[in-house]
């Protein structure tokens, strides 16, 4: 039977960054969800990618090695979802050492301004929440609430780790135009993660997706959990426009009912066609 792109995924998280669930469990439960085709896309890093390869080829899933990957466009934040439907290549291995490496310095600034701050926590304490790997700011805010500084997990961001306070730290982040031609480099296929979850007006953010398609991006990501089918629209025939490709996911971090479960999004449009059909003529050309 053709595969059905209601059982894809391509954008959810793992406790490789900052999701709630291992690798492998995080796979299981896609499974579970009748899923078949999906891609492991942690913060920066592939630290995942091998555990969930493992978990898939046991559950005759496809797994599609992916990275939420941070970059810099006027200013702002943005994320793109790079994805390898051909394999990870030394490239990309090189890319995903740099972005850590970015990951941990800013890690350790973090620390420096809470114990400033006269809250004397160590790195080792946020470790123990991002098991290991390299923390974020839910981690620092689990601690925070762990060693008594915050209430909870809304006041550790409101307080010290929002936008604007004493622990946020931005990372020195490579800009849109560079990263999107790194990662192509590198073999990937590059969409720009959730557009509509960026604080942009509608017109700075039609401005940039346009930047990233002359950039080189290849895809949109048109679907990002739960939104409006007007939005699904307009984004659709944004990509139609630009030639863009379109990919979709639940971003799924953890069990909750704020969060979608892998498989959970928006209604898709025929244009989503599963990415190992799609993709197809773009890498074998």
């Amino acid at each position: 039977m053709p595969l059905l792109n209601s059982q894809c995924d391509y954008h959810f998280h793992s406790t490789a960054s900052d999701g709630q669930l291992s690798p492998s469990e995080v796979i299981q439960l896609a499974a579970e969800r009748g899923l078949k085709e999906v891609a492991l896309t942690d913060h920066d890093t592939f630290a995942g990618v091998d555990e969930a390869q493992q978990q898939a080829q046991q559950l005759g899933m496809h797994l599609i090695p992916g990275m939420e990957f941070s970059c810099l466009w006027s200013g702002v934040t943005i994320h793109l979802v790079a994805l390898w439907p051909q394999g990870l290549t030394s490239s990309a291995l090189e890319i995903e050492t740099s972005q850590n490496q970015a990951r941990w310095a800013r890690a350790e600034r973090i620390i420096e301004r809470l114990n400033k701050a006269e809250m004397p926590i160590t790195l080792d304490q946020v470790l123990s929440y991002s098991a290991g790997h390299v923390p974020g700011r839910p981690h620092f805010a689990a601690c925070l609430v762990e060693q008594g500084y915050s209430k909870n997990m809304g006041q550790a961001f409101r307080r010290w780790l929002g936008a604007g306070k004493i622990a946020d730290v931005k990372n020195a982040w490579v800009e849109l135009d560079e990263s999107v031609q790194r990662l192509k480099a590198a073999g990937a296929l590059v969409s720009l993660a959730h557009p509509l979850r960026y604080k942009l007006t509608r017109s700075k953010r039609q401005r940039l997706i346009h930047a990233f398609s002359q950039a080189g991006g290849q895809a949109l990501e048109l679907v990002s959990g739960r939104q409006d089918s007007q939005q699904t629209a307009s984004l659709l025939k944004t990509a139609n426009a630009l030639g863009l490709i379109c990919t979709w996911g639940s971003d799924f971090h953890g069990p909750g009912p704020a969060c979608p479960a892998p498989g959970m999004y928006a209604t898709l449009p025929e244009a989503c066609q599963p990415l190992s059909q799609a993709t197809s003529c773009l890498f074998n050309a």
